[in-house]
């Protein structure tokens, strides 16, 4: 493994780059044209008894050497992808033009337009592919004129065979990096949707989807039994103040862990905005939310490093349907305010 490594040489591309699969398509082409150029030679020399052809595939393998050297050194990938395709369409047009197009060796010439495409583009791959096409347009329309029937002989199956295990290669390749690239688009997807979705510190989901699931919620036919209310910790400027900002963040995350182990999977947690957070506690009444909060407030199991409880004070609204968000969190709001002002560490139900 380690020496088959060495004929793969890694370059400084991200692995999710153009240049990076067009790189991998290089050396497994150069590696394998190294391997099939003598096998081809070989038949050709003493199966088929063709000189030309064996000569041909022997200068096409140091051809392929020479190339694969030079890019190993170099490691310049659009000067190299241009040579190779047009030393691999040159190669094969003099292929086709030699045996006049026959005994089936014309679909070698589908194999030029993925790779070519594949490896220089849109113009590129076209410019290549329509020289092939035209020589197959042309040599198609000789074989017609001279009037020799068509015969299948080993050499043709041996063509067909050959050129579809290529293609088979090829386009093995090709849904190898679509599906990869795919797979990548996928994943970076999901993570820019959390990213939009969520709170980049505490992990819950931020304001804008918060409201977002909220006005879903309210739409339903059993909104009225869920509750929402809005917490606020109690004296966390003090916290900021007296442990500073970053033990006040992981105030914040511990905070956020107690919520989340407290809740269930139906309900919904966001951070409404600094220490606030906002809960829709779903086929939950407001008496049992307050319940529940209070439950809360007297574990104490969110604590700073000096040891001192972070208390809370919530305000609960009981939902309706059809209900406007905005006026739900106005109304919880109030609720919470008469927390703080009675003292804090408490949860009030708005009325």
């Amino acid at each position: 493994m380690y020496g088959l490594r060495w004929w793969y040489k890694e370059y400084s591309h991200a692995q999710f780059s153009e240049d990076y699969w067009r790189i991998k398509l290089i050396q497994h082409t150069l590696l394998l044209s190294c391997l099939v150029f003598p096998i081809l030679s070989t038949i050709n020399a003493f199966g088929f008894k063709n000189v030309q052809l064996a000569l041909m595939d022997f200068f096409g393998f140091l051809l392929t050497l020479a190339i694969y050297f030079a890019f190993r050194k170099s490691g310049n990938v659009k000067f190299t992808a241009w040579l190779i395709s047009i030393a691999v369409t040159a190669v094969m047009l003099y292929f086709l033009i030699s045996v006049e197009g026959r005994a089936y060796s014309l679909v070698w010439a589908t194999i030029i337009l993925p790779f070519t495409f594949f490896l220089l583009g849109r113009r590129g791959g076209a410019a290549l592919s329509s020289i092939t096409l035209c020589v197959c347009i042309y040599l198609v329309s000789e074989q017609a004129s001279s009037g020799i029937p068509i015969t299948i002989s080993t050499g043709a199956i041996l063509n067909v065979t050959e050129a579809a295990i290529v293609q088979l290669l090829l386009f093995r390749f090709y849904e190898g990096t679509r599906q990869k690239a795919f797979d990548q688009l996928r994943a970076e997807h999901k993570v820019s949707k959390e990213l939009s979705e969520t709170d980049h510190l505490t992990g819950v989901y931020n304001r804008a989807k918060f409201l977002s699931l909220v006005k879903t919620a309210m739409a339903t036919n059993n909104a009225g039994n869920h509750s929402l209310a809005i917490l606020d910790i109690d004296d966390f400027k003090k916290i900021n103040d007296e442990l500073g900002h970053n033990e006040g963040d992981n105030v914040l995350k511990a905070f956020t862990r107690m919520l989340r182990e407290s809740t269930r999977e139906d309900d919904i947690i966001a951070r409404w905005g600094g220490e606030e957070f906002v809960l829709l506690l779903q086929n939950v009444s407001a008496v049992q939310a307050k319940a529940r909060l209070n439950e809360l407030l007297a574990m104490n199991q969110c604590i700073t490093p000096l040891n001192t409880p972070v208390l809370f004070s919530a305000g609960i609204v009981q939902c309706k349907r059809g209900e406007v968000t905005d006026e739900l969190i106005r109304v919880a709001d109030e609720a919470l305010y008469q927390a703080k002002h009675d003292g804090k560490a408490r949860a009030y139900i708005a009325t």
